[in-house]
């Protein structure tokens, strides 16, 4: 069994400031979040190894190979490459392109 949760000395947990970011003031602080991407640049993030691997065609129930360049997961049974968007996979076969012979 755990404790209430309490913030620094002197910060009142109830005056709605609780777990507000705070300027870094020391080496030890944590970093602050990264700057927001430009548009577009979150289509381009890497997709996560144990997601992919989890991941199969909902047509064929087969394995998707992921192809970085063009953000998309191929199904090559299914003969369909699923989009990736904004770092999302879009598994509806209707979304889905068709592979060139």
């Amino acid at each position: 069994m755990t404790g209430p949760v309490e913030g620094p000395p002197g910060e009142d947990p109830h005056d709605g400031t609780a777990g507000a970011a705070a300027a870094p003031t020391g080496a030890g602080d944590a970093a602050p979040l990264a700057a927001p991407q430009p548009a577009g640049a979150s289509s381009r993030l890497a997709m996560d190894r144990r997601m992919l691997e989890s991941l199969v065609c909902p047509a064929t129930q087969s394995a998707l190979d992921y192809d970085r360049e063009a953000q998309e997961l191929i199904s090559r049974q299914a003969g369909l490459a699923y989009p990736i968007r904004e770092g999302i996979p879009i598994l509806l076969v209707g979304e889905a392109r068709r592979l060139e012979a």
